[in-house]
């Protein structure tokens, strides 16, 4: 069975300005390490390879502060 993907037309305009998968991962990881293991934003950056400020950023946004 082959299944192919419906045209862009029949996405919801709710996902059409989703931020990628991607990131929506890596914002879930980043809160569950800060949240769940009380980790801190340098050891979670360098866990996951990224910068520790785009860290701050991701905690910032859930708490509902701009960065």
């Amino acid at each position: 069975m082959r299944f192919s993907a419906p045209p862009l037309s029949s996405v919801p305009s709710s996902l059409a300005g989703a931020p990628p998968l991607s990131h929506q991962v890596l914002v879930v990881r980043v809160l569950t390490l800060w949240l769940q293991e009380n980790r801190d934003t340098h050891s979670i950056a360098a866990e996951l390879g990224i910068d520790e400020d785009e860290v701050c950023k991701i905690i910032e946004q859930s708490e509902g502060r701009r960065p």
